[in-house]
């Protein structure tokens, strides 16, 4: 899916990952409760706020993961 579709899954609350990060666990997603329009990144190292790169917006292997606890 392309990223005008996943970040639209986000809002929703929806964990996305990409192909291209080769790894399920690395995932961006909105906090909840979503008191503010951040998006935050989970990596094996922590979380981060993230901001996409142009090559995140322009990419379509966005996909749906489950959210690790």
């Amino acid at each position: 899916m392309n990223f005008s579709q996943a970040l639209d899954r986000i809002k929703w609350g929806q964990p996305m990952s990409r192909e291209a990060w080769n790894n399920p666990r690395v995932y961006v997603y909105r906090p909840n409760p979503p008191s503010e329009d951040t998006l935050r990144i989970r990596t094996d190292a922590g979380e981060a706020l993230w901001s996409p790169l142009p090559t995140d917006v322009m990419a379509d292997d966005w996909l749906d993961v489950p959210r690790i606890n």
